[in-house]
């Protein structure tokens, strides 16, 4: 079992991100319910590069995430969250030199509620020579908005969204 994501250094590159990109989607090729990259990895993918990819954020179905821990014998390492984050199931799969954080029913809490993350729109994004799907710009540019940290803040000033 691999360490959470937080105390794993992440070795990035554009071949380590093709690698663990390949890995992740033949790890996930069984899942029957839609999935998606979101979160920095997303913005990457889609060509924004003002930083290196820490990890790759990994949002899954509920039924998915269940039966892909037990055919694969991952723990569910979801704790009960903090007071801005929650998820229902959390998977720490090893796939490469990149950390992968697999997340099925996440919730952000902003505006003095819960927001379960959703993805409207997925898009099928080649990088190197693997295609995976990615949450659109706008998906992820609604997430980081939830999220609001600081680090968020910035990439969608970067990005040109309104807040």
């Amino acid at each position: 079992m691999r360490e959470p994501v937080a105390t794993r250094p992440s070795a990035f590159s554009a071949e380590a991100l093709e690698e663990t990109l390949t890995n992740l989607v033949g790890f996930l090729s069984d899942c029957r319910d839609p999935w998606c990259i979101f979160g920095g990895a997303a913005l990457y993918l889609h060509g924004y590069r003002d930083a290196p990819v820490a990890d790759i954020d990994i949002l899954l179905s509920p039924a998915d995430c269940g039966r892909l821990a037990f055919a694969r014998g991952l723990d569910n390492r979801a704790d009960g969250g903090t007071d801005r984050f929650r998820s229902g199931a959390v998977l720490y799969p090893n796939l490469g030199p990149i950390a992968v954080e697999i997340m099925s029913g996440f919730e952000i809490f902003a505006d003095n509620r819960w927001h379960e993350v959703a993805v409207e729109t997925v898009i099928d994004v080649r990088f190197g020579s693997i295609s995976a799907p990615v949450a659109s710009i706008r998906d992820v540019c609604e997430i980081l908005r939830l999220i609001g940290r600081e680090k968020d803040i910035r990439r969608l000033e970067l990005i040109g969204s309104p807040l």
